[in-house]
């Protein structure tokens, strides 16, 4: 371009730097003129350097050649078009242009030359008249002007002819060029290169890269491992041939490099370029010092490298020995070469290297090519001096707005105002949104004149400044009991939250005690962090210190640190003094928490709980432990795993917390048994103790000097959840086809553990001597109410006594008052214990210790008449009275039940169920116990604990009283700050997730530095994913994956403006046919017949026959053109698809050319020709007859095309299973599993499996298998054996009979193709056949991932580096099974050549059908011989009484 003036070289339209030229007016006679023709010339000077000089631009400058020397300057001008193809047109063009449209004898026909009819105009008037004059001018200009406009037109129609006949052939490439695929199966990558072989012929190879590997592991050496292939047409008959197949790591990114020599005919030598990260196997030279090995075949991985090899091939298709180019981890710090580019112009290489561009030069390339590099003699890469200039929007500050489905803890709690408030933890922050009583009149807006304003939301973590700074994992209200007399609340409300301290380097979990009130200022803001020097202690930076973990402690809990905390299993005792949690270490770790105005300054106490209980059951914390505090804070209840993965629920006595105890770790007794599943503990009261508290609190009233019980407020009973009534509520028989298995329903009961003998309870409180039975209606009324007819006698003797006591009373008042006064009026703490809210736990009896008869446990009874149902939990009890809301799973969802309990001593409940019309999305209650918070249909609701309120609950349709006013809650974030946050989180979590504590002895800090200075300069979210993906390969492990986040969509999550740019598909191969005028059906895909629908999915081409004969339509055939999609071209656009965007599921017309299918159209065409024929008239014959007919279709998504694909795939191999087996003699069943989740997983292999299960071999074919967790059902099912057979009179083995006992065991050969793709739990599948002895593996070697992972590690925005979690063993391979970065390896060896395959040959299956056949012919499979003639069973042989009867 020329830029400025100063030309720079370079492909490209050459723009000029001045501004274009305005068109002359009519008062710019010659010197606009001039000019004009000036700036034209120099345009066709400057020529664009790529416009090829064809005869067009020859017969441009030939007429312009004629104008100059015929027409004078005036007609020499030529016009500029505005366009860049160098077909600026001339008026003399023009005037021939007109000359041949314009009609004979016309009589307004515009002369040729405009000068000359002006003098012939001047000559008529004899001395010429000055208005004559401008006349003629005037005239001249007006022919000129249509003359311009005549050729415009004529230029303007033929472009659009040449754009339309470029796109019916298909030759523009703006338009879309004919795409053909390479034709090589798994090939992702590659470059094409010609060369002479051996013979001097040219011969065109492709190297291409083959798989692509998913995980981002680095030195992988499974079965995926990606590798450079290479395919020469006609050579290595004609197959696909290995290049580096030496070495089972990984090689890729193939390049073909020229490189110069220095002789004087300039003699050049191709190389092969890739990427690999082998390295020559170390051996000791003698003097203990390693040098590389000469024997180039031995390789192991290491860090990624350039490589070179020579070119060509050689006749047996072999590349030659790699030279190693780079060693880019020693010189960079242990970051490997990402990718490269040869760069044609220098002959140098660039190369990124993490996040920058290096080069090596072409000279450095030729001096290492002729021989091995030595170790250490590669030359310096220089890093390429760029600079980007740019706003860099993705790195501005974001706002996010939130929704309720967004938060990850929610807590309420009374402001100090009286009003509830909310606590909200969302997306790494946390909020306090009001509760409101109409939210209806909140939403109406504020009306103004400063009333009614609505409430205050406000950040609580992190400030505006620091969004992104830090992650709140969850932020919890800690209630603060009142211990003074202090007529004030002093308005300060605290939050235990847990977070990554920002003080720390590397991130870590930390709690900290953080003010909620409106007086409070956001902590975590991040301001003040510009304003400390390092020399500066944790109070100068303006940011919170942590009581516990952080920058206090070091970092994983072997360091001492907290490790990784599961935050949502943060819990803090309802007394507020105590909270604890769980971490990935197992750990059960409870914490006093030091601003408990109770706790005084005894510091923070912190004790682990041991790994078992009492009767050695493991007691190991992890992300389905749940916590549950007693209302005093002494007891927690913990549901874990027993033994045998029941789950089971032990009770630890931690100490009273009162009276600033520290934490005293007593018993930690089992209180349910391992026979059952129990869970879901809330601690409450029986119904018979609502009526002890009541009768103790008329007592009290009564008799003044009768104290409360000591205990008041404490729980005496635990509820829980429990599946121990086992019932069949499925299948109940194992008989039938397909092997049914009996299925129990996961319902659940109400069981109530009393939490204290019946002896304990009578000395804690004597009423309870009067009510002992917890339920006594019905037939045992008569005996409960006599206790109770006694305490009713006792109560109104007590009342008497109060009321002739009462005068005595007043009389003693009078005497003892000084001046009216009562002498304790001045004493403010005489009531203080009387009015203290807090909670005194009530001792639990929990009997003898290590009492393995569980006595305690088994003191327990069901509520009979709540039912047992699909329970998920119990949210609470009532405060009230005894009545207990639960959360029921339903076909709907999820759904709220209350029972209501009646008054004692009656068994009877009534449940009152939620309104239908509710989506409810989640139940929790507040840290306190006082409130229910549920969100529905998207609101946040707050319900006191209350009768009167939870009715409410059930009675409000319009979700618009008690709501929190959350709506247009959003965040802040700095993508700066966020994307540093979340490298440290990820970092810690692969840390303490991995399955391995050592790290497969990976010094991982130091790969925290070696990646750090990356993150830094990470300027959007792919590139911290390119980050996390180089860190979490340093593990060498397989399932490390990274993906999710938040990634900016140009849909804007608007679904409208997806759906419109969603492309459908017509489910079937098309290509464009020039020839045609269409694009030709190439294949409709055809999947098994038998099966209209597969999982409740139709899976049919919208084109096949299945589908449209069913509305009067026939289906096309391969050959059949496609000229149409309602009503418009198919060559008139790019791509047939662009007319089926926003078409999935609706009707679309097409109009079709019948090349090859028939209907009812052609066939009346037909009878018309016929018709025609037999009155001696004749019709065209052949195709030029066929013309354009209807069709109605309704196209499928994307995804529903690539499904249909598969399943034909999958019906075309079982058909060729059974074809290849019938061929060599033997019947066969074929079932294929894409991968093992689930119920789609189990449906594929029952429809595969049953209908074949006495065929005499088997084919599980698991290639491409993406894994699941189905293995150990898969396996069971194949390990049934027969070991008796059933026959009746009519019926048998061969006839339908009951076959054999264990029915539908598989009695014949096994065979499970495997290959490379076939991962995860498809592996461990094989292996298990492998290792049960079931059958034989077919096929190549497996991905190679035999540790496993759950995928909760996630970061702050979704996203995630997952850490491979649960590792695998056996006494035969050890550690990874064998699977672990190396893949199953298969009995028989075979590989699907990319270009066989790629053509339709199934090797694999070929070999698999031959292995089969020989293995009958050496273990033939049949059934058992008849044992013959039927004994009598009654008569034995050779005994005669001689009595015929």
């Amino acid at each position: 371009e020329s830029i400025g003036g100063e030309k720079v070289e370079g492909g490209g339209v050459h723009v000029e730097s001045e501004s274009p030229k305005k068109k002359d007016a009519p008062n710019n006679k010659q010197g606009a003129g001039k000019e004009k023709k000036e700036s034209a010339m120099e345009k066709d000077e400057k020529h664009e350097p790529n416009q090829k000089q064809g005869a067009g631009e020859e017969k441009k400058h030939d007429n312009k050649k004629g104008v100059n020397e015929n027409k004078g300057k005036k007609t020499e001008e030529w016009e500029d078009d505005d366009d860049d193809d160098g077909n600026d047109f001339s008026i003399a063009a023009a005037q021939e242009y007109v000359d041949k449209i314009a009609p004979p004898d016309n009589p307004g026909k515009i002369a040729a030359n405009p000068g000359q009819s002006r003098n012939n105009k001047s000559g008529n008037n004899g001395d010429g008249n000055e208005d004559a004059e401008k006349a003629t001018k005037k005239e001249d200009k007006d022919n000129q002007r249509k003359l311009e406009r005549q050729e415009r037109q004529r230029r303007h129609l033929l472009k659009l002819s040449e754009q339309k006949s470029r796109r019916r052939l298909g030759k523009q490439s703006s338009v879309g060029s004919i795409i053909e695929p390479v034709p090589l199966a798994q090939a992702t990558e590659g470059v094409y290169h010609t060369a002479l072989d051996d013979a001097a012929a040219e011969t065109e190879c492709i190297y291409f890269t083959r798989f692509k590997q998913s995980s981002s592991t680095k030195r992988y050496v499974g079965g995926a491992a990606e590798s450079i292939w290479a395919y020469c047409a006609d050579k290595f008959d004609d197959v696909a041939v290995p290049l580096t197949g030496d070495y089972n790591g990984t090689s890729k990114g193939p390049s073909v490099y020229t490189t110069h020599g220095d002789d004087v005919n300039g003699t050049t030598t191709d190389v092969l370029l890739f990427m690999s990260d082998r390295a020559p196997v170390m051996r000791d030279g003698g003097d203990g010092v390693g040098s590389e090995s000469d024997d180039a075949t031995e390789w192991l991985p290491s860090s990624m490298d350039l490589w070179a090899a020579p070119l060509p091939l050689s006749s047996s298709g072999a590349l030659g020995t790699p030279v190693r180019l780079t060693n880019v981890a020693c010189q960079f710090n242990g970051i490997d070469l990402s990718e490269y580019s040869v760069d044609p112009a220098t002959g140098g290489v660039v190369l990124r290297i993490g996040a920058d561009l290096h080069y090596l030069s072409a000279e450095s390339i030729q001096d290492k090519l002729p021989t091995v590099v030595t170790r250490g003699s590669f030359s310096t890469i220089e890093p390429l001096p760029i600079a980007v200039y740019s706003d860099f929007s993705n790195m501005q500050e974001r706002l996010i707005p939130l929704g309720m489905g967004d938060l990850t803890s929610i807590d309420a709690y009374m402001a100090s105002y009286k009003t509830v408030s909310t606590l909200l933890t969302a997306r790494g922050q946390s909020f306090v949104a009001p509760v409101v009583e109409n939210i209806k009149a909140e939403e109406d807006g504020y009306g103004g004149g400063g009333r009614n304003m609505p409430g205050r939301r406000y950040k609580v973590a992190p400030g505006t400044g620091g969004g992104g700074l830090t992650r709140i994992l969850s932020a919890t209200h800690i209630p603060q009991p009142v211990k003074t007399s202090a007529p004030l609340d002093s308005g300060e409300r605290l939050a235990l939250i847990l977070a990554t301290d920002p003080l720390s380097p590397t991130g870590e979990h930390a709690f900290y005690v953080i003010r909620t009130d409106a007086a409070a200022s956001p902590a975590f803001g991040f301001a003040a962090l510009f304003e400390y020097s390092a020399d500066s202690n944790v109070a100068d930076t303006g940011l919170p210190s942590p009581f516990l973990g952080g920058h206090l402690a070091g970092g994983s809990t072997k360091e001492g640190g907290l490790g990784s905390v599961y935050g949502d299993s943060v819990e803090v005792s309802p007394c507020g003094r105590r909270f604890a949690f769980t971490d990935t270490d197992g750990r059960i770790v409870v914490v006093t928490i030091p601003t408990s105005p109770l706790m005084g300054d005894i510091g923070v106490d912190m004790v682990v709980l041991p790994q078992e209980n009492e009767i050695s059951q493991p007691l190991v914390g992890d992300d389905e432990t749940d916590l549950v505090w007693s209302p005093g804070g002494r007891y927690l209840a913990i549901v874990h795993s027993a033994r045998n993965q029941f789950r089971v629920i032990s009770i630890a006595d931690l100490g009273p917390p009162e009276d600033g105890k520290l934490i005293a770790l007593g018993r930690i007794v089992q209180a349910t048994t391992d026979r059952f599943n129990s869970f879901s503990p809330v601690w409450g009261h029986a119904s018979k103790d609502f009526v002890v508290e009541l009768w103790t609190a008329a007592t009290s009233a009564l008799d003044p000097n009768t104290k409360a019980p000591n205990g008041s407020g404490g729980a005496t009973a635990l509820l829980y959840l429990s599946d121990r009534d086992v019932q069949l509520t499925g299948n109940t028989s194992p008989w039938g086809t397909r092997a049914p298995s009996p299925t129990f329903e996961g319902n659940t009961c109400i069981h109530v553990l009393p939490l204290q003998s019946k002896e304990d309870a009578i000395d804690l409180n004597a009423i309870n001597e009067f009510l002992q039975a917890p339920y006594g209606g019905g037939g045992a009324m008569e005996v409960a109410m006599e206790g109770a007819n006694e305490l009713n006698f006792l109560l109104e003797l007590m009342e008497q006594k109060k009321k002739a006591s009462a005068a005595v009373t007043a009389d003693a008042k009078q005497n003892n008052t000084d001046e009216g006064q009562p002498q304790n009026a001045t004493d403010p703490t005489a009531d203080e214990n009387e009015n203290s809210a807090i909670v005194i736990d009530t001792p639990i009896s929990f009997g003898e210790e290590n009492d393995e008869s569980f006595s305690f446990a088994r003191s327990s009874y069901r509520i009979d008449h709540i039912p047992e149902g699909d329970y998920v939990k119990i949210v609470c009890q009532l405060a009230d009275n005894p009545s207990l809301l639960l959360l029921t799973t339903t076909p709907m969802g999820y759904s709220l039940s209350l029972f209501a309990i009646g008054d004692w001593p009656t068994d009877g409940t009534e449940l009152h169920a939620a309104p239908s019309g509710h989506v409810l999305q989640d139940v929790e209650m507040s840290t306190d116990g006082m409130y229910i918070l549920t969100i529905l249909n998207g609101k946040l609701k707050v319900t006191p604990r209350q009768t009167i309120d939870v009715l409410a609950l059930f009675a409000d349709n319009d979700l618009e009283e008690n709501i929190a006013n959350a709506a247009g809650l959003h965040l802040n974030v700095w993508p700066n700050l966020e994307f540093q946050q979340m490298y440290k989180d990820a970092w810690r979590m692969l840390r303490d997730y991995f399955y391995d504590r050592e790290l497969h002895s990976v010094d991982w800090d130091g790969i925290f530095d070696r990646y750090l200075p990356l993150v830094e300069r990470c300027a959007k979210r792919e590139e911290l994913d390119d980050v996390l993906k180089q860190m979490i390969g340093e593990l060498s492990a397989l399932h490390s994956f990274v993906y999710g986040g938040e990634y900016p969509s140009p849909y804007h999550g608007d679904p409208a403006l997806f759906a419109m740019n969603d492309v459908a598909t017509l489910g079937a191969i098309l290509q464009r046919s020039v020839e045609n005028r269409g694009y030709l059906v190439v294949d409709i895909p055809e999947r098994d017949p038998d099966f209209h629908m597969i999982d409740g999915e139709p899976m049919y081409s919208p084109l096949s026959n299945q589908v449209l004969k069913l509305s009067g339509q026939a289906g096309l055939k391969p050959g059949d053109v496609i000229v149409a999609v309602n009503h418009e071209n198919v060559m008139d656009v790019p791509d047939i698809h662009m007319l089926l965007r926003n078409m999935a599921g609706e009707s679309v017309r097409l109009d079709v050319l019948r090349m090859e299918s028939t209907s009812k159209f052609r066939e009346l065409r037909e009878a018309k020709r016929r018709l025609l024929q037999s009155q001696g008239i004749e019709a065209a014959e052949g195709r030029s007859d066929i013309l354009p007919e209807p069709l109605v279709v309704v196209p499928m998504s994307s995804g529903e095309s690539g499904d249909l694909a598969y399943a034909a795939w999958e019906w075309k191999t079982r058909s060729r299973a059974k074809s290849l087996a019938a061929a060599a003699g033997f019947s066969i069943g074929y079932a294929h599993l894409r991968d093992m989740s689930g119920a789609s997983s189990m449906d594929s292999f029952v429809r595969g499996f049953y209908p074949d299960y006495n065929k005499d071999a088997l084919i599980i074919d698991v290639r491409n298998n993406n894994g699941g967790n189905i293995d150990s059902w898969l396996l069971d099912v194949l390990q049934r054996t027969a070991w008796m057979y059933w026959e009746g009179r009519s019926s048998n083995i061969t006839t339908g009979g009951l076959g054999w006992d264990m029915q539908y065991a598989f009695r014949g050969h096994l065979v499970v193709l495997i290959n490379e793709h076939t991962s995860s739990d498809g592996e461990g599948f094989a292996r298990g056949v492998s290792e049960l002895g079931l059958g034989k593996l077919v096929g190549k070697r497996t991905w190679g991932g035999g540790i496993w992972l759950s995928s909760d590690n996630r970061l702050v925005d979704g996203g995630i580096a997952s850490a491979p979690e649960v590792g695998t063993y056996n006494d035969n391979f050890g550690w990874g099974l064998g699977v672990e970065q190396m893949g199953v390896k298969p009995d028989v060896e075979v590989d699907n050549n990319p270009k066989s395959a790629f053509d339709g040959e199934d090797t694999q299956l070929e070999r698999a059908i031959s292995v089969l056949k020989e293995w009958l012919e050496e273990e033939p499979v049949a059934l058992p011989k008849d044992p013959g003639h039927r004994k009598d069973m009654n008569k034995k042989e050779g005994v005669d009484d001689g009595c015929s009867a």
